[in-house]
C-alpha cells in the first residue's frame, strides 16, 4: 500500500496530529502524558505505527487507535485510483502552480455601480471567494444582501441554504432567486454537480453540515467527508470557469479542539481552501441593540497581506450597509 500524503495530511491535522521539523512523520500523542504512547504515519517509510517506550509496533489489533489509522490510510489509497476530481481543481488554485485558465480578463467587469458585486469581482474576477467567521459574524447576511443585488441588477442568482438562517421573510425579500434548502450533504454534493447556468451561486454554508455530524463519524467516514468537501470546491471552480461567474461560499472555523494556543484557525476543510481564489473573514467590532459592525478582513489574498481590512459592514433593521 502506498500511502497518500496529500490526501491524507489534511485529515491527520483535523483528526489533532502534527509534525515538528521532520514533515514526513506525523504523531499523535496519547491524552495520558505518563502514557509515553503516540501514534503516527511515516510517510517516509510508508507506514502506520504506535509508539511504545523506545520502538515502534505496528500491528497492535487490540489498539483501536492505530486499527482506525490504518483504515482511514487504507481508504486514502483506495480513493487514490478513482478520477482525481475532488483535489485536481482545488490544487489547481495553489499559489505555487500556474493557475487554470479562464476567460475574466477579456470580458469587461458587469457589476460596475453595485457596490458588493463590484468589490468582489475586483478581487477574484469569475472565480471562487470563500467567507468564514464565528457563528453570528454576519456571513449569511453578507450572502444576502449579496444575493439581493444580483437580483436588483437584472441577473440571475442561486441560492444553496445548508443552515436555514434565513427566515421566511429572508426568502422572501430574495423574490427572483433560485433557492434551495439541504442540509444533507450527498444531496449537496449531487446539487454542486449539477448547477445552472447563473451569474452568481452562493453556498450558505458549505461547511455546516459535515461539522454537525463529524464528531459521530468514524475516521474513515471523516476523511470520506472531508474528500468530499474538496470535490464540492471543484466542482464550484469548474462552475465559475465554464460560466464566467462568481461563486460565493461561507464557511465556519475550524475546531480549536487539540491546537496549539498560537494556532490560527482556518476555515473548516484544511486543503479545501485552496480553490478558493480569495479567502476573507468576518469578525464583529462592535455591537449594540440597534447595530452590528462587522470587519472584513483578507485571511488569503493575492491581491493584499493578510488581515487587511477589505470593507466594514453594518447590519441594522435597515438591512446591509457596506462601508469601504
Amino acid at each position: 500500500m502506498k500511502i497518500e500524503k496529500d490526501r491524507l495530511v489534511p485529515i491527520l491535522e483535523t483528526l489533532g496530529y502534527n509534525t515538528i521539523g521532520n514533515t514526513d512523520v506525523w504523531k499523535k500523542a496519547s491524552e495520558d502524558p505518563g502514557d509515553s504512547i503516540f501514534w503516527g504515519v511515516d510517510f517516509k517509510k510508508n507506514e502506520v505505527f504506535k509508539w511504545v517506550k523506545d520502538h515502534r509496533e505496528y500491528d497492535a489489533h487490540a489498539d483501536p487507535v492505530l486499527m482506525e489509522l490504518k483504515t482511514l490510510a487504507e481508504s486514502i489509497e483506495e480513493q487514490s485510483g478513482e478520477a482525481p476530481k475532488d483535489e485536481t481543481l482545488a490544487d489547481q488554485s495553489r499559489e505555487d502552480c500556474p493557475q487554470e485558465p479562464t476567460n475574466e480578463d477579456n470580458a469587461p467587469s458587469s457589476y460596475e455601480n453595485n457596490a458588493l458585486l463590484d468589490l468582489i469581482h475586483g478581487y477574484v474576477g469569475n472565480d471562487v471567494l470563500e467567507v468564514f467567521g464565528d457563528t453570528g459574524s454576519g456571513k449569511s447576511k453578507f450572502a444576502m444582501a449579496v444575493a439581493k443585488e444580483v437580483i436588483a441588477s437584472g441577473k440571475k442568482v442561486f441560492y444553496l441554504d445548508t443552515e436555514r438562517n434565513l427566515t421566511e421573510t429572508d426568502i422572501a425579500g430574495l423574490k427572483g432567486c433560485e433557492y434551495k434548502y439541504t442540509p444533507i450533504i450527498d444531496e449537496i454534493d449531487s446539487i454542486c454537480q449539477k448547477l445552472p447556468a447563473v451569474d452568481v451561486i452562493i453556498v450558505d454554508s458549505i461547511g455546516f453540515p459535515i461539522l454537525t455530524s463529524y464528531a459521530r463519524l468514524s475516521v474513515k467516514q471523516k476523511g470520506d467527508a472531508l474528500l468530499k468537501l474538496i470535490a464540492i470546491f471543484g466542482d464550484l471552480k469548474s462552475w465559475a470557469y465554464k460560466n464566467n461567474g462568481i461563486v460565493l461560499v461561507t464557511n465556519q472555523p475550524e475546531s480549536e479542539f487539540n491546537k496549539a494556543p498560537n494556532h490560527i484557525l482556518r476555515p473548516f476543510g484544511d486543503k479545501s481552501q485552496f480553490a478558493a481564489k480569495e479567502i476573507w473573514k468576518t469578525e464583529i467590532v462592535d455591537r449594540k441593540p440597534a447595530y452590528t459592525n462587522i470587519r472584513i478582513s483578507a485571511f488569503r489574498s493575492r491581491s493584499v497581506g493578510h488581515r487587511t481590512k477589505i470593507a466594514d459592514m453594518k447590519i441594522s433593521s435597515n438591512g446591509v450597509e457596506l462601508q469601504g
